[in-house]
């Protein structure tokens, strides 16, 4: 076991720990509303996470050896969409060819900020936060081929800042925030060259 893997393997479970404690914070009650306070609580430790985790693919995707890409088989439901639902949402966006790869990465929509305080939407997006915890690897692979085809496009390569508003993160969950930005960016440095 590498320095890499266990760092990558203690920064999982230090986010499906958050996401587990944030999900018994918002079903405590059982019931389909929160208080505002606590819609806010969720909604911010949700951002840190999405981002943290993003940060822990770009790891996993280092160590990634990507095999050439097969040709994709002719799809029968034309015209659908992947996202149906209004509160699905993306963490890595799919690889198109036609647009900048890095560019996509930035476009990512987030959520709106409402004042609506239900619980469900809520839920649903630390249940997909913990599902892609607990096999990170597909979603990896995507991360793998957009940050190959951002190399093979010549896109600069892109700096990972500090992460702001860890101030009332717990102290594992802050010490990795602040570590993934270092770790990042040396990954990052290995795979794009432009000088």
């Amino acid at each position: 076991m590498t320095q890499a893997t266990s760092f990558i393997e203690e920064g999982i479970a230090a986010v499906r720990d958050a996401v587990v404690e944030t999900m018994d914070r918002v079903s405590v009650d059982f019931r389909p509303d929160v208080t505002q306070a606590v819609a806010r609580y969720a909604r911010r430790q949700i951002k840190l996470l999405e981002t943290m985790l993003r940060r822990l693919l770009v790891l996993i995707a280092a160590e990634i050896e990507l095999a050439p890409a097969a040709p994709a088989a002719p799809s029968a439901s034309k015209g659908t969409s992947r996202h149906t639902s209004a509160s699905a949402f993306q963490l890595v966006p799919y690889h198109r060819p036609e647009n900048g790869t890095v560019e996509r990465l930035r476009e990512i929509p987030a959520a709106p900020a409402r004042p609506d305080t239900a619980s469900a939407p809520l839920l649903h997006r630390l249940g997909v936060l913990l599902r892609h915890l607990d096999n990170p690897e597909p979603i990896a692979r995507r991360m793998a081929r957009i940050l190959s085809a951002a190399s093979a496009d010549g896109d600069p390569r892109p700096a990972v800042p500090p992460q702001s508003g860890l101030t009332r993160a717990a102290p594992r969950l802050a010490l990795m925030a602040h570590a993934l930005p270092i770790r990042t960016n040396e990954a990052l440095r290995k795979w794009f060259d432009t000088s």
